[in-house]
């Protein structure tokens, strides 16, 4: 995998995540033409999946990383935007990146819920720290 600069972690997480929680809404990120970009956004929706899913049971923590998500997508699709990106990549990383995406089904068993929030125990310590991929600030880095 290429390294991606303030890359936090590796492509475990990607990895891990993939098989755990995945929903029928969720979509895949279409190639943008930077393969490093195309990381950054599948990182960051990964974490996203993690922090939206474990923040669920406290309503203040939730919405602030939801709104702080919101606003790190809108700002992705405008530097997307901004470097030509094709829209039909636009239109699947805002898919793959919707909270409703992101989040399990309501009738997701509450071990697996649970299961993937174990395998996360410092999900808040790292969201706090911002060891996390904030697009925002790393996005305009990948490209040219």
């Amino acid at each position: 995998m290429p390294k991606v600069p303030g890359q936090a972690r590796g492509g475990a997480i990607i990895a891990l995540l993939a098989t755990l929680l995945t929903t029928p809404a969720a979509a895949q990120v279409i190639p943008t033409g930077s393969p490093a970009a195309d990381i950054l956004l599948s990182q960051a929706i990964a974490e996203h999946r993690v922090f939206l899913t474990c923040s669920a049971l406290d309503p203040l923590t939730h919405r602030q990383i939801l709104t702080n998500w919101q606003k790190d997508t809108a700002a992705a699709v405008a530097i997307l935007t901004t470097h030509n990106v094709p829209p039909e990549a636009i239109t699947a990383f805002t898919t793959a990146a919707d909270p409703k995406a992101l989040m399990p089904a309501e009738d997701t068993p509450w071990a697996e819920v649970k299961g993937l929030c174990d395998t996360h125990p410092d999900w808040q310590k790292t969201y706090y720290e911002f060891n996390l991929t904030i697009l925002e600030l790393k996005l305009p880095e990948v490209f040219p």
